[in-house]
């Protein structure tokens, strides 16, 4: 089993910008280790009998419908419904300064 140490918390914590005090990296780093040890317990049990699969669904009793060409929106009437628009384009609020 793969063990995760404090300095590879520390490190993780340090690339996603999160700051953690002694305590806090100290729990962390126990429960990951803690979910580490039940994803390898995944890998003892047996599968032989389970067949493999690609997805959940029945994709056979899925439902489809025919692809039908349609008139596509045109810009204009995209933007008469726009609360404000300029040189046709959405004209938005400054969020960033």
């Amino acid at each position: 089993m793969s063990v995760v140490t404090r300095e590879e918390v520390e490190r993780i914590a340090h690339l996603a910008r999160l700051a953690f005090g002694p305590d806090e990296l100290d729990q962390f780093t126990a429960q990951l280790n803690r979910i580490l040890g039940h994803v390898a317990r995944l890998s003892d049990l047996d599968t032989s009998a389970a067949p493999p699969t690609s997805s959940v669904l029945n994709v056979a009793q899925t439902p489809l419908r025919d692809d039908e060409p349609w008139r596509p929106v045109r810009r204009e009437e995209v933007l008469e419904a726009a609360p404000s628009s300029e040189r046709g384009f959405f004209k938005v609020p400054k969020v960033v300064e």
